[in-house]
């Protein structure tokens, strides 16, 4: 069967996803990149452009799902006729998320390293990706926090948001580190991501409804 355009363009992105999460954006080369997918340079050049092009549609094809997921999610948490609750909203913020980490046979290791990747990145790739991907995101889901814990200032909602984003993003990029960091414990599984998730919810509510820092 002749390969059509449509398949070099998503094996490029594959392959894209797979050296990102080896070796970061300026560690991949573009050359190796393109052996591994078995086209020529000009393939990136007539699908995307350039090797930064390419990268930023790679992200763009995994985290816009999970964002409208996200979205979908916390319209329904709002639309309710009670004030949403944080359960609801972290609900909203994670699971997508973690459904994705969660592969069919245990983690996504690909997805799992690409957000270790994204730690190692500039302050520029960091404004960008969120200026691109997250900004909006963050707004609704501040909104929606101070609905749902309306005796936080402001401020103080805004410090938690970034604790528990934080702790999202170093707990899947660190999955793997649980077992060897508890070993006393044999039982736990980082790669459980369903356990994780509402672990990790739990631990984030309990953070919001804490004693606030008194000046």
């Amino acid at each position: 069967m002749l390969e059509t355009v449509q398949d070099t363009r998503q094996r490029l992105l594959e392959v894209a996803e797979q050296f990102y999460a080896e070796r970061g954006f300026e560690g991949t080369s573009l050359r190796s990149l393109t052996d591994a997918a078995g086209v020529n340079l000009a393939a990136v050049n007539y699908h995307f452009g350039s090797k930064r092009n390419l990268m930023w549609e790679m992200f763009s094809a995994r985290i816009e799902p999970i964002n409208t997921q996200r979205m979908f999610l916390l319209d329904k948490v709002l639309a309710g006729p009670e004030l949403p609750t944080l359960e609801g909203v972290f609900d909203a913020l994670l699971v997508p998320v973690f459904d994705v980490a969660q592969g069919p046979n245990g983690a996504n290791l690909i997805f799992l390293r690409m957000i270790g990747r994204v730690f190692s990145e500039s302050e520029e790739f960091w404004h960008q990706l969120h200026n691109q991907f997250f900004d909006v995101l963050c707004r609704r889901f501040l909104d929606a926090i101070v609905l749902a814990e309306p005796k936080l200032s402001p401020e103080e909602v805004a410090w938690r948001f970034h604790f528990s984003i934080a702790t999202m993003l170093g707990a899947l990029g660190t999955h793997k580190s649980l077992n060897r960091n508890c070993a006393s414990v044999p039982t736990l599984n980082g790669n459980d991501m369903d356990e994780t998730c509402l672990r990790l919810r739990n631990f984030i509510c309990a953070g919001f409804r804490g004693a606030q820092l008194k000046p």
